[in-house]
């Protein structure tokens, strides 16, 4: 035996280069896809918190509707109550003799 190392191929060179640059460019199409993942988890929490933060507004909008409608309820159903006790009808005084 020889003690020289011994040579590829150029065929099987060509072969284990073009494996190498299929790995390499698998390698980085799953480093875009993990990348592109990322990206759209990032944008989905993105608008989760801009959905929560409409709907709080929407909620406090409501809320303050809903209190504004209750005192304006309120005031109108005081204005219909009359006064208690009521004033005596005109020409009719108390204590009057009755003929």
């Amino acid at each position: 035996m020889s003690k020289h190392p011994r040579r590829e191929s150029p065929a099987k060179a060509a072969k284990a280069q073009a494996e190498a640059r299929t790995q390499a460019k698998a390698a980085r199409t799953q480093a875009e896809a993990a990348q592109a993942q990322a990206d759209l988890a990032e944008t989905k929490v993105k608008v989760a918190e801009e959905q929560d933060a409409a709907i709080a507004r929407a909620l406090q909008e409501d809320e303050a509707r809903r209190q504004a409608d209750l005192t304006e309820t309120a005031e109108k159903e005081a204005e219909a109550v009359p006064d208690w006790p009521p004033d005596p009808p005109a020409g009719r005084g108390s204590g009057g003799a009755r003929q």
